[in-house]
């Protein structure tokens, strides 16, 4: 019997130290590992000892062994991450991360949305420099870095060229100050754009929707000014065109054009009649003549 308990101890104590090792942490104390999905890379931080500090080297897709008490794995996307930044808590975050900055003595509110890719072969730098994986990096710096390069781009500009004809050269702005700021540690902003209609206090809404107003009502009354310029144009040129056939006519008259005319209304004329010659009291009428010169005295040749 002492010896059945004694062996069930030793049993029972080999399987709790089983226990011991690979709880938690794998089957060597501190062990871990972490899943790498297709479409990101791993960097390994060394947290103690003389090496301590980002490894050189990432890691591909894979499942990853590692120290758990004295590395850590940091997983960056290497395909392009979509931010918008906006209002509505049903979008993007829940709560408001929209955008507020100034224009013209002004205040404008908007709704953002980015587009960003990570350069895999310069994480190792931009992790030493903000010490931030890509979640911290977007809920904290992407924000404010944004907030800073509108209010930096929009300076000078009125609250209606924002929402006009100067949109698109403050979103290429801003776009440009990301990148001035985060190409060098291995981040790229792609795309920048308002995902609705910039907000403005009301008054300013009311201002900048008359000018507007103004301005189509101008541009349509150009327009009729310039339909109405070319109808005259067009009058003027049919009318200098008659004016110059009648001139060409009045300089080409000669007797042969006259007699030409009077041949072809002889010839109406006989178009025209019946064949019935007029009746007259004491007999038939003579036989009418065509000829517009008949009974006319003949022409004395001038001496």
């Amino acid at each position: 019997m002492k010896i059945f308990k004694r062996r069930f101890l030793s049993v029972a104590g080999i399987a709790a130290a089983i226990g011991i090792l690979t709880s938690g942490c794998g089957v060597i104390p501190g062990t871990s590992s972490k899943l790498i999905p297709p479409g990101y890379v791993g960097l390994k931080v060394e947290l103690y000892g003389k090496n301590r500090g980002i490894q050189n080297a990432t890691i591909n897709t894979g499942r990853v062994w590692y120290n758990g008490y004295t590395e850590e794995i940091i997983v960056f996307p290497n395909h392009v991450q979509y931010y918008i930044l906006t209002a509505s808590t049903e979008e993007g975050s829940a709560t408001n991360e929209s955008i507020t900055f100034g224009v013209g003595g002004t205040s404008v509110n908007a709704d953002v949305s980015l587009s960003y890719f990570f350069n895999t072969d310069k994480i190792k730098d931009f992790y030493g420099k903000y010490l931030k994986d890509p979640d911290q990096f977007k809920a904290t710096l992407v924000r404010s870095e944004t907030r800073n390069c509108f209010n930096q781009w929009a300076t000078g500009l009125k609250p209606e060229e924002i929402v006009g004809n100067k949109q698109a050269q403050l979103l290429k702005g801003v776009q440009t100050c990301l990148n001035d700021k985060f190409t060098p540690v291995g981040v790229t902003f792609d795309t920048v754009g308002f995902v609705s209609k910039p907000r403005f206090d009301k008054s300013i809404e009311t201002q900048i929707t008359a000018r507007f107003q103004a301005e189509q009502q101008a541009v349509a009354a150009k327009a009729q000014l310039e339909v109405a310029e070319a109808e005259a144009k067009r009058k003027i040129a049919e009318a200098r065109g008659d004016a110059e056939v009648a001139r060409i006519q009045a300089v080409t008259v000669s007797p042969l054009t006259i007699r030409l005319r009077e041949l072809e209304l002889q010839q109406k004329m006989i178009d025209k009649w019946n064949g019935i010659l007029p009746v007259y009291q004491g007999g038939t009428a003579p036989f009418p003549s065509f000829d517009p010169n008949a009974g006319r005295a003949p022409t004395q040749p001038s001496k």
